[in-house]
Formats: structure tokens, C-alpha cells, sequence
């Protein structure tokens, strides 16, 4: 049995919106970032027990890493956060996943891969994931290196350590740094020509996701697309932020209308409570209905992985978000 078949996530409460907010009472004290804290509020619906003893095992597990990180430590605070509640969540511990991170970021200098600050880090936990808890080796860290490389060679400009996230995951798929990379690119390319979505970023995100789907170019993106116009027929705008929280719901096995219906619904509510984030109600409210209909379908595998992957994507944006409200002030 792996270390995933271990901890696959629980079916969800019968409402995750009520979960949502009991556990974010339970870890508000933890401060730092609202959409970080939203984050680890929403890692943990999953987990079985009372939001409170819930809530302390985060504490101590972020306490542990920030003693063994240190206040040198190039992950802040809001990351190291979202850190612990994966960590709880997956049932792992501070120490062992410190020492994996040390050991990779020197595996990544062996290579050559530049370095990345947080999002080694995070690259880190998506590799642990990824390899069922096993340690990454050097043949590990050359794929990821090349599956990079692929990126940097059909989008320069937009590929950067943000992106080291999505190698990790990467690293699990089948097939060539080069099969990866021509596959994300025809997924991207699909999503601008068929979808009608802007360029960049956050097209590039989002591809990266659809690519674990393992579906055709033009059958995902179609997917994709019928997602956004159930939701613009919905009332609701659709803009570049918002693509990777729809990519996501790409993955449910369920009638688009249903998926749509159950997302409008949690937006209404997070909007009645006044749950604002910088990321917007309907990507709270699309992260919280995937969890809540996942524990329906009842599948695992490309579904965790993409999950995993919209965690992380959403604190870059968040980090990136505040980095740029600093720079402004």
C-alpha cells in the first residue's frame, strides 16, 4: 500500500461550507494572510475530528517547522502554514519533510535547476505526493528539470519558479519531458483558440492542470468551455483569475449544470457572509464545491493530483497578490 492509498482524502461533510467555517474559526489565531489561512481552512474539510483538536495538530506542526526551518528561511510564515495543513492532512511530519526539502534542494543545484526560494518548497511537498512519500532521486530531479525546459521552450516569458509546482507533478506522468511538454502546449493552445481565453499565466496554469485529465487537447478544452459558458449563462464573470479554479471542476465526472448549480450556490453564500479574498467568492466557492462533490464521485488519482496542484497554484497567486499590493503601497 502507498503512502497516497494511506491517506486518500474522506468523503466530505454534508455541508462544506458549514465545515469550511468552523474550521476557519478554529485556526484564525494562527494570523497572517486571509486567502493562505482560507487555504488551510479548505486542505483540511477532508479530515475527520473537531475543528479545535484539528486546528492545535496545525499549530504544533507549524511550530515544528519553523523551528527547523529557522527565521532565515526563505518560506514565510502564510506558506509554511499552508505547509502544516498538508502535512496533517497526509498524516506526515515536520522533521521528515524538512529533511526531504534539504535533500532536494541540493539535488536541484546538482542539476542545474535555479533556485526558487519558496516554491522549492513547495515543489518539495507536491514531489513527496507524487512519489507516494518515497525520496526523490537524481533521475527524479533531471525529469523535472527537463519537463521546465519544455515549458521555457515554448513560453519563455511566462514560465518561472512559480511553475516548479507543476513539474513536481509533472514528474508522475507518463511519457517524455518532450510528450509533456507538446501535450500541456496543444492544451493550451486549445484553450485560446477553441475557449477564447486570454494568453498568459494564467492559461498556462490552468493547461498544466487539464493536462493530468490525460484527455485530448480539444476534448478537454471543449470541456473547459462548455464550464465557462454554463457559468457566464449563470450571471457570473469569468476572468483570468478564475481559470484554474474551472479547470479543476473539468475533472468531475458529474453533468456540467450540476457542478455550476453547487458552485453558485456556495458563492451566494460566501457572499451573503461576507467572505471576501482577493482571489474572489467564486473561487473559494469552486475550491470548497470540488471537495464536496469529490467525496460523491468517489474517484482518487488524477483527481488528488489536480486538487493537490489548485492548493498550491492558489497560494503562488496569493503570494504573488500580495507581493503585488506591497509594491504599490
Amino acid at each position: 500500500m502507498s503512502f497516497r492509498d494511506q491517506h486518500v482524502e474522506p468523503g466530505p461533510s454534508a455541508d462544506p461550507f458549514a465545515r469550511f467555517q468552523a474550521l476557519f474559526a478554529a485556526l484564525e489565531d494562527l494570523g497572517g494572510d486571509g486567502d493562505s489561512l482560507r487555504l488551510v481552512a479548505i486542505n483540511l474539510l477532508g479530515v475527520p475530528g473537531e475543528p479545535d483538536a484539528i486546528a492545535e495538530q496545525v499549530r504544533e506542526c507549524d511550530r515544528q517547522l519553523a523551528q527547523r526551518f529557522g527565521w532565515w528561511s526563505s518560506t514565510p510564515g502564510d506558506t509554511r502554514r499552508v505547509l502544516a495543513s498538508q502535512l496533517v492532512k497526509t498524516g506526515d511530519q515536520a522533521d521528515a519533510f524538512v529533511a526531504e526539502v534539504d535533500r532536494v534542494a541540493a539535488l536541484f543545484r546538482d542539476v542545474g535547476v535555479r533556485r526558487g526560494g519558496a516554491y522549492e518548497t513547495l515543489a518539495a511537498l507536491v514531489l513527496r505526493r507524487t512519489l507516494g512519500g518515497a525520496p526523490a532521486t537524481r533521475a527524479h530531479v533531471e525529469r523535472f528539470a527537463a519537463i521546465y525546459a519544455e515549458m521555457q521552450r515554448y513560453h519563455w516569458w511566462l514560465t518561472g519558479p512559480e511553475d516548479f509546482p507543476a513539474c513536481a507533478m509533472l514528474v508522475g506522468c507518463e511519457g517524455t519531458p518532450a510528450d509533456i511538454g507538446a501535450g500541456i502546449e496543444a492544451i493550451y493552445r486549445a484553450l485560446h483558440e477553441r475557449a477564447r481565453l486570454w494568453q498568459g499565466n494564467a492559461l498556462q496554469t490552468a493547461a498544466n492542470i487539464l493536462y493530468l485529465s490525460r484527455l485530448g487537447p480539444l476534448e478537454i478544452a471543449e470541456r473547459f468551455a462548455l464550464v465557462v459558458r454554463q457559468f457566464r449563462a449563470a450571471g457570473a464573470k469569468i476572468g483570468r483569475q478564475e481559470y484554474d479554479d474551472l479547470a479543476i471542476l473539468c475533472f468531475l465526472a458529474l453533468p456540467v449544470e450540476r457542478i455550476v448549480a453547487t458552485v453558485i450556490a456556495i458563492r451566494d453564500r460566501l457572499t451573503e457572509t461576507r467572505w471576501w479574498s482577493r482571489r474572489g467568492d467564486l473561487g473559494l466557492a469552486a475550491n470548497l464545491a470540488f471537495v464536496h462533490l469529490v467525496g460523491e464521485n468517489g474517484a482518487l488519482g488524477s483527481l488528488a493530483d489536480a486538487k493537490l496542484l489548485l492548493d498550491i497554484q492558489a497560494l503562488v497567486a496569493a503570494r504573488q497578490a500580495t507581493a503585488v499590493a506591497i509594491a504599490a503601497s
